[in-house]
């Protein structure tokens, strides 16, 4: 016999999935559980006789071979016979954080998801099984009672999709809101003012924690909705129930704050669910020995608070109170703050906002000091303040800036909005904290033994230095995609050449710096390089100029790359070795195949970010994001204003790992050819050149410039081509192909008076000339120049001047005469020997 049961106490969730399982495992019976929610009672009065099912009672263990289980993975939390049978075959659909990994040998999936029925509702979905109305909304009522109607924190997408299925099934609302929202009974109402009147706080690392008890002669049920309904009344950020009902303890706990898992400390008592929602039942159990338990515990339900410390931005620019408005007006635009601390011999004497320059700007005081017009009471913070302070202060106060001092009143760090929003708004993020990606594994796969011991020695060096040390750039980057890249380049937060210098005294070699750019550079014996940077922030004066550089953390560090796959970091440091660092979600992109810009005016500051990103496409495979490509197509007004040594650089660069024919195509693609390369136009005829030009087996080393031909040979625009010619050898290549393509061609119908004309040409700009006449549909005339190409390598020397002297000739233009002739005979057939050459220039001259 197949049995499908779920969790004693059964709720709505749990329900929901008996029903679902049963049509996905249509030969197994539904155990309906004695044990449910006073809700559950109440709906299967109307609804019991809608599906087929068997009771306790009709059950042996010895008859049951295989069990599916629902909203719970293990037997024992059943209730029932099946607490101690023995199976040959289980199957668990869950959502409970406990069972995240099947017991060896079960099936079936667990997930962390709001409701186990949503994972049931994708496999009904995928298999196209039909659900009639009443399925539908216990289904849904499944989801809204298990994921607080999607306002839980484990509530996930997949609720909201599976929801959505059931809606466009149709489901009834009415039933919906009839059994989830059942007033409460006198008794129930008794018992929840009891709890919100004699409830005692506990507070714990900044937050507060309601515990309540009760004794009843009778059961009353809905725990958990009076519980909830109790940390709503409440300004609590847990309460949790312990409630004796005659001979049994029911202990209910309901959380509204990610930092406390309530689920944790139920735990220790025998209960589990959720980390905002969780119960236990204790037979036979002492209230006052269950409260002790749970105090003695309730360390484990708190996670350590996050600090401003760890919120905070640093360091800090700020100004000096004698500081112009003007100046400040600049800093704002360049740096894009909305405001200043205004900071005097390293004390915080008050803040400007954007809003109090804009006025003073306004009246004409930009020439005035900051000081006059500054905030002075500045509602500050300290390094040990929790991230729940920090938001009360913010709200309280209204303010969008929070600065953090340390115990002297020194400036040490910022809070924006922005940072306590992008906490406040990351539903996961404890979650993604205890999940974040180490790369250790990758490291020790993908990098040579040396390579991980130095980047474990940085990682001490930092650590004695008490500053952070990270791996930065593209190996991070090729890192995750499982890609071989051993360059060393470290940022540091603090004083980068500091640390190379120390460095350098530990691991040796050669220090050369460049305090300018707070950049440096060790040299080791082995002659591995080791870049090392100060994290900085950069500003651009002008669109399309090089940047300046300050000095600033790591994340404003990662804010200047160029796209989101490139803004990632390797924590260096002993305690975090190996962390990937991702502020701006580059993982997620490398994950979904996409090239992100990391701000709007990306490629208005930087252009070439452009020609970078069509390399990446190429070399990934991926594609630029919706937004990356919009603004792409309008950066064409910051993109004419390169030089042209910058777009020639950048375009060498990509030849190196992607074709010419696939870059200036996507140029084309975007309407960008012409900003990047003047006059230059994009056709069949230029794309099929370039790929010829581009077998470098059959064409040999040419010069990188030579790719830029075949956008303008069709159009008579060459001349314009002269400005990417930087040397010598490039302007002689373009000069010699623009005169090979002036030739008169009816005059050159044969391979001497091709020589005659073109003796002086070299090879390269020849064999150009060669694709560019074969795509112009001229067969004859490019096999022609083909093997005139083919036989002058092998010209012999048939005549000398000896020869020519000793027919009393002046030397002078007329030895060049009988000589080239000699070779345009030559390569013609005409004469195939010295003597035969000899012969000739004797008639000649006679």
């Amino acid at each position: 016999m197949k049995i499908i049961a779920a969790h004693k106490n059964t709720d709505f969730d749990a329900l929901a999935s008996l029903i679902a399982a049963k049509k996905l495992h249509p030969n197994a019976e539904i155990l309906l559980p004695t044990n449910v929610q006073p809700a559950i009672k109440q709906y299967l009065a109307l609804y019991r006789n809608q599906f087929p099912y068997i009771e306790e009672q009709q059950l042996t263990n010895e008859n049951i071979d295989e069990v599916i289980l629902v909203d719970t993975s293990h037997p024992s939390h059943t209730g029932n016979v099946l607490e101690d049978v023995q199976v040959h075959t289980m199957t668990i659909y869950d959502h409970h954080p406990e069972s995240l990994s099947l017991p060896e040998g079960a099936h079936g999936e667990t997930a962390e998801v709001g409701a186990t029925i949503t994972i049931l509702i994708e496999h009904l979905k995928e298999k196209e099984i039909e659900l009639c109305d009443w399925e539908r909304t216990l289904f849904a009522l499944g989801i809204y009672t298990d994921t607080g109607s999607l306002t839980y924190g484990h509530t996930t997408s997949r609720d909201l999709y599976a929801l959505l299925y059931l809606f466009e099934q149709g489901i009834s609302l009415d039933v919906v809101q009839e059994f989830y929202q059942l007033s409460f009974s006198n008794e129930q109402k008794d018992l929840f003012m009891h709890l919100l009147q004699e409830g005692k706080p506990c507070e714990m690392d900044g937050l507060t924690i309601m515990i309540g008890t009760i004794a009843s002669d009778t059961f009353i049920g809905r725990l958990n909705d009076i519980v909830e309904q109790w940390l709503d009344f409440s300004n609590a950020d847990a309460c949790i129930s312990i409630a004796k009902m005659k001979k049994t303890v029911f202990v209910t706990a309901r959380s509204r704050n990610d930092r406390i898992d309530v689920s944790r400390v139920l735990s220790v008592i025998g209960g589990g669910g959720h980390q905002q929602a969780a119960a236990a039942t204790i037979k036979n159990g002492d209230p006052k020995e269950i409260e002790n338990e749970i105090h003695s515990h309730l360390s484990l339900a708190v996670k350590p608070a996050l600090l401003a410390k760890q919120m905070m931005s640093y360091p800090v620019k700020s100004v000096h109170p004698s500081t112009s408005i003007d100046e400040v007006k600049n800093k704002i635009l360049r740096y894009g703050h909305s405001g200043f601390p205004v900071v005097e011999e390293s004390k915080l004497v008050g803040m400007i906002s954007r809003r109090d320059v804009d006025k003073a700007a306004h009246h004409g005081l930009g020439h005035a000091p900051v000081k006059g017009h500054m905030t002075e009471k500045v509602i500050t913070c300290d390094a040990d303040s929790t991230s729940e302070t920090v938001q009360q202060l913010m709200m309280d106060h209204d303010i969008g800036r929070l600065p953090v001092l340390t115990s002297d009143d020194e400036l040490m760090g910022m809070i924006s909005r922005s940072d306590l929003l992008q906490l406040l708004h990351d539903k996961q993020y404890e979650r993604k904290q205890k999940e974040k990606r180490n790369l250790i594994d990758t490291m020790v796969e993908l990098l040579p033994a040396d390579k991980n011991r130095l980047l474990q020695t940085i990682g001490h060096i930092a650590d004695e230095m008490n500053v952070n040390a990270f791996l930065i750039g593209g190996v991070v980057r090729d890192l995750w995609l499982h890609r071989k890249n051993e360059d060393i380049d470290i940022t540091i937060e603090g004083d980068g050449i500091a640390f190379a210098r120390a460095a350098a005294k530990t691991l040796g070699g050669s220090l050369y710096t460049h305090d300018s750019f707070l950049t440096a550079k060790i040299v080791l014996s082995s002659g591995q390089h080791i870049d090392i940077a100060t994290a900085r922030a950069e500003y651009y004066d002008a669109p399309s100029s090089l940047p300046k550089v300050v000095r600033s953390n790591l994340r404003e560090d990662l804010y200047r790359r160029d796209f989101t796959i490139n803004a990632m970091a390797i924590h260096l440091n002993e305690a975090s070795f190996g962390t990937l660092v991702d502020p701006f979600g580059g993982e997620k992109d490398l994950t979904n195949g996409k090239i992100r810009v990391l701000h709007n005016l990306s490629f208005i500051e930087d252009p070439t970010r452009i020609l970078r990103a069509l390399r990446f496409e190429q070399k990934f495979g991926y594609i630029l994001s919706e937004d990356t490509l919009r603004f792409a197509k309008k950066a064409e007004p910051a993109i004419i204003r390169l030089s042209t040594d910058r777009i020639k650089a950048e375009c060498t660069r990509l030849f190196e790992e992607v074709t010419a024919v696939a870059t200036f195509q996507r140029m084309y693609e975007l309407e960008l050819l012409s900003a990047f390369i003047p006059f230059a136009s994009w056709s069949l005829s230029s794309k099929r050149m370039l790929e010829n030009l581009e077998n470098r087996a059959s064409m040999g080393n040419i010069p990188d410039v030579a790719l830029f031909i075949p956008l303008f040979a069709f159009q008579g625009q060459l001349q314009h081509l002269s400005r990417f010619a930087l040397t010598k050898s490039e302007n002689q290549l373009l000069n010699s192909f623009s005169r090979l393509k002036i030739l008169n061609e009816p005059t050159l119908s044969s391979l001497g008076s091709l020589h005659e004309n073109i003796h002086d040409i070299e090879n390269t700009p020849l064999l150009i000339f060669e694709k560019y006449v074969e795509i112009s549909k001229n067969q004859d005339f490019a096999l022609l120049i083909k093997e005139y190409r083919k036989k002058r390598h092998h010209i012999p020397s048939l005549l000398t001047g000896d020869d020519l002297r000793a027919l009393n000739l002046t030397p002078g233009p007329q030895y060049k005469h009988y000589l080239l002739r000699s070779e345009c005979l030559w390569i013609e057939g005409k004469i195939s020997n010295r003597e035969e050459a000899l012969q000739w220039l004797h008639s000649r001259v006679k």
